[in-house]
């Protein structure tokens, strides 16, 4: 009865018979591979969020400022960049491509991180994490990506984090808040590991 030969699955997509590379050899392959997807991973470009809507008072201050002016529509905002809206403002930022997010009224956010990478047509790193101090910020990440997604809201409480979902975060009177609309979001309490 013949059997069919194992075969081995790098991370690097190579295929080859047990018996037709020796041990050292498919040892070193598997390290070059995850080399090449760690070099992958750390190759994710910081990328700056785009204003898509300003509706009401909205106002920014850039990278290490705290001087604020107002936030318009078409504006790019950097790693650093803090957001607070009014009373009557609410402001719509896509965060990376595949990634958005709508601040309310009474907010205060911070872009503590944004990154975005593709290997061809193909996300490899999707990542976003979101300092929210006061207010309601509603994400939406695209649901088809969720290995290589990871988009954060922080809060004074803990933090909430998705790879592929609608959800939204509330921090009111010093305590936080989750809505799910779709998918599943992980929450981790301040301090936690």
């Amino acid at each position: 009865m013949n059997h069919p030969t194992p075969y081995l699955n790098f991370p690097i997509g190579l295929a080859a018979r047990k018996h037709d590379l020796p041990m050292r050899l498919r040892q070193t392959l598997c390290l070059i591979g995850l080399a090449l997807l760690t070099t992958v991973s750390l190759r994710a470009d910081p990328v700056d969020a785009h204003v898509f809507s300003v509706t009401g008072t909205v106002e920014f201050a850039g990278p290490g400022s705290s001087s604020y002016a107002a936030l318009k529509k078409g504006q790019t905002l950097g790693v650093g960049s803090t957001i607070r809206t009014g009373d009557d403002g609410v402001a719509v930022l896509v965060t990376t491509p595949g990634s958005a997010i709508q601040i309310g009224n009474s907010s205060i956010v911070k872009i503590n991180k944004l990154a975005f990478a593709k290997s061809g047509s193909d996300v490899t790193q999707r990542a976003a994490v979101l300092q929210l101090s006061s207010g309601v910020v509603s994400a939406l990440i695209d649901p088809s990506t969720p290995k290589i997604t990871d988009f954060q809201v922080q809060t004074p409480e803990g933090a909430a984090a998705a790879r592929g979902t609608f959800y939204a975060v509330l921090v009111y009177h010093g305590k936080t808040y989750i809505g799910v609309k779709e998918g599943k979001v992980a929450v981790k309490a301040a301090g936690t590991q």
